[in-house]
Protein backbone atom coordinates (compact mmCIF):
# COMPACT_ATOMS: atom_id res chain seq x y z
CA UNK A 1 0.00 0.00 0.00
CA UNK A 2 1.47 3.38 -0.80
CA UNK A 3 0.49 6.42 0.89
CA UNK A 4 0.24 10.39 -0.80
CA UNK A 5 2.65 13.35 -0.02
CA UNK A 6 0.43 15.93 -1.62
CA UNK A 7 -0.28 19.37 -0.43
CA UNK A 8 -4.07 19.51 0.31
CA UNK A 9 -3.84 23.06 2.29
CA UNK A 10 -4.49 24.84 -0.75
CA UNK A 11 -8.44 23.08 -0.72
CA UNK A 12 -8.96 23.75 2.66
CA UNK A 13 -11.49 27.11 2.09
CA UNK A 14 -12.65 25.89 -0.31
CA UNK A 15 -16.67 25.51 0.55
CA UNK A 16 -17.39 22.47 -1.89
CA UNK A 17 -14.45 20.33 -0.47
CA UNK A 18 -15.36 21.66 3.54
CA UNK A 19 -18.77 20.58 2.33
CA UNK A 20 -17.51 17.04 1.54
CA UNK A 21 -15.09 16.97 4.22
CA UNK A 22 -18.06 17.10 6.93
CA UNK A 23 -20.11 14.83 5.81
CA UNK A 24 -17.46 12.00 5.63
CA UNK A 25 -16.81 12.89 9.14
CA UNK A 26 -20.54 13.00 10.01
CA UNK A 27 -22.82 11.21 7.59
CA UNK A 28 -25.00 14.07 7.43
CA UNK A 29 -25.21 17.15 5.03
CA UNK A 30 -24.63 20.97 6.12
CA UNK A 31 -22.29 19.84 8.83
CA UNK A 32 -19.76 22.39 9.05
CA UNK A 33 -16.00 21.20 10.51
CA UNK A 34 -13.69 23.62 12.10
CA UNK A 35 -10.33 23.44 10.50
CA UNK A 36 -7.74 24.50 12.76
CA UNK A 37 -4.43 26.20 11.85
CA UNK A 38 -1.30 26.56 14.07
CA UNK A 39 1.47 29.50 13.36
CA UNK A 40 4.58 28.21 12.88
CA UNK A 41 6.67 28.32 15.42
CA UNK A 42 10.64 27.63 16.04
CA UNK A 43 11.69 24.13 16.26
CA UNK A 44 14.42 24.88 18.92
CA UNK A 45 13.22 27.35 21.26
CA UNK A 46 9.11 27.20 20.17
CA UNK A 47 8.64 30.95 19.84
CA UNK A 48 5.78 31.89 17.43
CA UNK A 49 7.07 32.89 14.30
CA UNK A 50 5.56 35.09 11.37
CA UNK A 51 6.66 32.52 8.35
CA UNK A 52 8.43 34.57 6.87
CA UNK A 53 11.38 34.10 8.97
CA UNK A 54 14.59 32.52 7.42
CA UNK A 55 16.32 32.05 11.26
CA UNK A 56 14.74 32.16 14.51
CA UNK A 57 14.82 35.87 15.72
CA UNK A 58 14.89 34.34 19.13
CA UNK A 59 17.65 31.90 18.58
CA UNK A 60 19.06 31.74 15.26
CA UNK A 61 18.01 28.58 14.23
CA UNK A 62 17.46 27.92 10.63
CA UNK A 63 13.94 27.48 9.50
CA UNK A 64 13.21 25.22 7.07
CA UNK A 65 10.25 25.74 4.78
CA UNK A 66 7.94 22.59 4.73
Amino acid sequence: MTGSCRDLRRYMNDPKVVQAFGKILTGRSHYTPVIETRPPECPNCKVTLTGDEKFCPECGTKIEKK
